[in-house]
């Protein structure tokens, strides 16, 4: 499912920059902007439940991939039926750690330009004013540094993961 969604940004923000109407083209972008990031918590389910069906992970790592909360009760490990929502950039963080251990998040781009488009969805997603006054070109440059990065990251978590690459379908969506 992650695959059709960051081809879905592309589709939009692609459709966005075609439109003359400055509302009907933020109307694009922001549903880019939310299906790229909708595709980043997707692509982490799906490697939270790829992981699950193999033994290798302590079940407390699973748990917190797939958000179930665990505890531990009278000396014994359980997960728990309830849900424990954990931050995406800290699934991220969980993830990269342990499967591309020389990832520089200070020195790679694609980590801080990542936050950054979270918090600028963020910023939609729950906005403080009446009216959308970002600017145009600012849509326009958030889409194409998010999603590059997040198809980014993604790459870097397939080849430390699976030991391959995205499918090139998906490296080639370059805004």
């Amino acid at each position: 499912m992650f695959e059709e969604y960051l081809e879905d940004a592309n589709y939009l923000a692609m459709e966005a920059s075609k439109v003359a109407n400055e509302r009907e083209a933020k109307r694009y972008y922001r549903v880019a902007v939310f299906c790229t990031m909708s595709a980043v918590e997707a692509f982490i389910n799906y490697i939270g439940d790829t992981l699950a069906q193999g033994e290798t992970f302590q079940p407390y790592e699973i748990a917190y991939l797939t958000d179930k909360k665990f505890d531990v009760s009278g000396g014994t490990f359980q997960i728990l039926e309830q849900i424990e929502y954990h931050r995406l950039e800290d699934k991220l963080k969980f993830l990269i750690c342990k499967f591309v251990p020389d990832f520089d998040f200070f020195s790679t781009p694609c980590w801080s330009r990542l936050l950054e488009f979270k918090k600028f969805r963020d910023t939609i997603t729950h906005p403080r004013q009446d009216e959308d006054e970002i600017d145009i070109t600012e849509y326009k440059k958030k889409i194409e540094t998010g999603l590059s990065s997040a198809i980014e990251i993604m790459n870097y978590l397939c080849k430390g993961i699976f030991r391959r690459p995205l499918r090139k379908k998906i490296l080639d969506l370059i805004l």
